[in-house]
């Protein structure tokens, strides 16, 4: 019986101990997504990817991380953003796609028909063309598809 207790007992240790961590991470990653985007993302977005490849000292590399959202969450970030000069309607600019195209391994909608884009240089007010012949750079985009009612958050330093 004593080892009923003591086996069911460290299952539902590890098991709180596990469902705590993923709880901690996926707060962690929202907050640094919501910083470099300038937006809340709504309580409820599901973060269904996300990868954070900064080699040494956060110096190269990429942050990413992708949300599903439901209609309703959709409305409220698109409300929320919508007084932000740095979000602007889909389909993306020429400049922004040909960015997304040559800079950026992910795939990200630009040419959607509903739904904002986001684009900040990190480093000065360069404009994308003068990111896309630099050969460093620290940008971040975001990507709102409101009809798949995903968020795509991307940062890229090199």
């Amino acid at each position: 019986m004593s080892k009923k207790i003591f086996v069911l007992t460290g299952a539902l240790l590890i098991f709180v101990l596990v469902g705590y961590y993923f709880l901690i991470v996926h707060s962690d990653i929202t907050r640094h997504a919501e910083r470099m985007i300038e937006a809340k993302i709504p309580k409820g977005a599901v973060l269904v990817s996300n990868s954070d490849r900064h080699k040494q000292f956060k110096t190269n590399g990429e942050f990413y991380a992708e949300y599903l959202m439901k209609p309703k969450q959709v409305k409220r970030f698109k409300e929320s953003i919508e007084e932000h000069d740095k979000w602007q309607p889909l389909p993306a600019s020429e400049e922004f796609q040909q960015l997304v195209a040559k800079q950026i391994q992910h795939a990200l909608p630009t040419d959607e028909q509903t739904g904002k884009y986001y684009f900040k240089n990190n480093e000065n007010d360069d404009s994308v063309q003068d990111i896309m012949e630099s050969e460093t750079y620290d940008f971040t985009v975001a990507v709102l598809n409101e009809q798949a009612g995903k968020l795509y958050i991307l940062k890229k330093v090199r």
